[in-house]
């Protein structure tokens, strides 16, 4: 009885520590599809301006900037832990 209960609470301990594994892995996930949204709607919306001798960002260009650089700073943070 004592052998079937260390079984139980030992199978139970490792599904929850695979979901906790599973779940920061997706945390991850999204945060990179995230920054790649980001990445790219950046490059289509201001990518033009990096040929200029003198680029010249308008503020829609440094708030999608901001935050593909927040999503960044939160990716990277994620992968850390």
């Amino acid at each position: 009885m004592r052998y079937v209960a260390r079984i139980t609470i030992l199978v139970m301990a490792s599904v929850l520590f695979l979901m906790g594994c599973q779940s920061h892995q997706a945390k991850i996930d999204d945060l990179q599809k995230e920054h790649d949204r980001l990445s790219q709607q950046y490059q289509k919306d201001c990518g033009s301006e990096y040929l200029k001798a003198k680029p010249q960002f308008n503020q829609k260009c440094l708030d999608e900037a901001k935050q593909m650089d927040d999503v960044w700073k939160q990716l990277q943070q994620e992968k850390s832990h």
